[in-house]
């Protein structure tokens, strides 16, 4: 049996008014920066999108970070789907390249639901400086031509 493809389902362009709008977009203490000609945000408190998913599989959340200086600081959240706490993680990003940090979601959390609420919250300061934020996903379509 050859596993599906892990698809990317759905991406936030974090600083993006198109995209935030598309993704229900709300923050509080949050600001927007830009890194290397394009925007992220960075909050004392939360960031708040909703993604679309397939509701039958496991959700990975894929948050990608930008280094706003200064360097080698590290930033603690917390990631929240559907109000729970899915982890908490720390980034020391570097000014070099992004760092990316994917959490699979408990399947018990997103279970039904096509889309989900993802919260980034702050922890002891500032978050780390967000520029994208992704659902990705194996889907088991089934298939019309055996």
């Amino acid at each position: 049996a050859v596993r599906p493809d892990r698809r990317v389902v759905d991406v936030v362009e974090v600083g993006n008014a198109q995209s935030e709008a598309a993704h229900g977009y709300a923050g509080n203490d949050a600001n927007v920066g830009m890194q290397a000609g394009r925007p992220f945000r960075q909050t004392r408190g939360w960031l708040h999108y909703t993604l679309t998913t397939f509701d039958d599989t496991e959700v990975t959340v894929q948050c990608t970070f930008v280094d706003a200086g200064p360097s080698g600081v590290p930033r603690s959240f917390d990631l929240v789907v559907e109000d729970s706490v899915v982890a908490a993680r720390t980034v020391i990003a570097r000014s070099s390249m992004p760092t990316i940090v994917a959490v699979t979601v408990p399947l018990s959390v997103t279970k039904g639901k096509t889309r989900i609420v993802v919260v980034l919250r702050a922890r002891d300061g500032l978050s780390p400086a967000l520029r994208e934020l992704r659902t990705i996903q194996d889907h088991y379509e089934v298939d019309a031509h055996p």
